[in-house]
């Protein structure tokens, strides 16, 4: 029974640690983000004001400027995030072989190979590989 109550406890104090945790990692993310929307919104200033100044765009042009540039960035976020979500291909894992399956799996290899080739090229083939291996 007091084992039981002490085990309660600690599950009770992981997952308050575990809030407290997660609380500190939001907070942490939302300065982040707010930091980066501030600095979006000077750079993008910034952006407008060096088209004015330095370019010499009026500001309707300067302006068209940005939104098509803003709408560009909008349009590869929105094609980069499908592939976001996804979750990766795992590689199926390869199958153990052992010493007597390898000729078999080299016969059945070259069984298909002489059924999709036929057996002359495979010759002639593999007479060419012959001599240019004997000249190194």
């Amino acid at each position: 029974m007091l084992r039981a109550a002490f085990s309660t406890l600690q599950v009770g104090a992981r997952i308050r640690k575990s809030l407290e945790r997660s609380l500190r990692q939001a907070v942490a993310i939302i300065v982040a983000v707010a930091l980066l929307f501030a600095a979006a919104i000077f750079g993008l200033l910034a952006a407008y004001h060096a088209l004015v100044s330095a370019y010499q765009f009026d500001a309707a042009q300067a302006a068209t400027i940005m939104a098509a540039g803003l709408m560009l960035v909008g349009l590869i976020v929105l094609a980069i995030v499908p592939l976001i979500g996804r979750q990766p291909k795992r590689a199926s894992p390869l199958p153990f072989v052992s010493a007597e399956e390898g000729p078999n799996l080299v016969d059945r290899g070259l069984g298909k190979a002489m059924q999709q080739i036929g057996p002359v090229p495979l010759i002639a083939i593999a007479f060419i590989a012959g001599i240019l291996a004997g000249r190194r």
